[in-house]
């Protein structure tokens, strides 16, 4: 599927790939310095016509977000990124859970593979995986989980939700975290999820620990930006 198909309605064709990168390049994943791909792999890639390409270039230049030089090429240059306001919340492990328990999805894995182990001398199982809601997309995974825990059961954590396999074997974890963001997606993303490229996305970072406080579990998850929502009850100080 080309960029054509992918784009949102009543918007040029070279204004979506100007957004496509920079998106990139406001989020951080086109660090200041980088080469941008040459221009006829991107109009390979988005299957698009070199003046659309040409012209969303001319935008970023013109935004002071990209340089151009003669013979060496196109490369994204040093800016301030816009500063996030954090809000930081507490919930239980247990809610989580039972969310995921209520969930009957299918899943895709993408790809499978070990990794070296880090420089505490631990192995991990990357999984990039799409599980699907309703026979619709709704979620993209890319997971790094304990090889050793992964080895116990590859056939249930290929086909379910890693986090309920973990359950299910007894487990536990001590701590973890999550970050939530709105992004973007990118057109690799809005061909997994199929959505249009540049909706609104929300990406979740996610890490969960053993009881010796070893990494065992984490991941990022892409979601559409119509498929969660957060609900918060606030307390007024002084109150009981």
């Amino acid at each position: 599927m080309n960029l054509p198909a992918m784009k949102r309605e009543a918007v040029p064709l070279h204004a979506e790939v100007a957004s496509l990168l920079r998106n990139q390049i406001m989020s951080g994943t086109l660090v200041p310095g980088e080469q941008l791909p040459p221009l006829s792999e991107l109009t390979s890639k988005l299957g698009v016509a070199r003046m659309t390409v040409r012209q969303a270039m001319d935008a970023l230049e013109a935004e002071g977000l990209i340089e151009r030089h003669a013979g060496r090429g196109t490369f994204v240059k040093k800016i301030k990124l816009p500063t996030r306001q954090t809000l930081n919340m507490q919930a239980q492990l247990s809610q989580l859970s039972s969310m995921i328990s209520q969930l009957e999805v299918s899943v895709l894995v993408e790809d499978s593979q070990d990794e070296q182990p880090d420089e505490n001398g631990i192995a991990y199982h990357r999984m990039k995986r799409i599980h699907s809601l309703d026979g619709k997309p709704f979620c993209h995974v890319d997971l790094r989980m304990d090889s050793a825990l992964y080895e116990k059961a590859p056939a249930r954590f290929a086909s379910e939700i890693v986090i309920s396999v973990l359950e299910d074997m007894g487990v536990k974890f001590k701590s973890a975290r999550q970050s939530v963001r709105i992004s973007y997606a990118d057109f690799e993303l809005s061909q997994a999820l199929r959505i249009k490229v540049n909706s609104p996305i929300f990406r979740v970072k996610r890490e969960m620990y053993d009881e010796d406080d070893r990494l065992i579990y984490s991941s990022t998850l892409l979601y559409p930006g119509d498929a969660l929502q957060f609900e918060m009850e606030f307390t007024v100080d002084g109150t009981d």
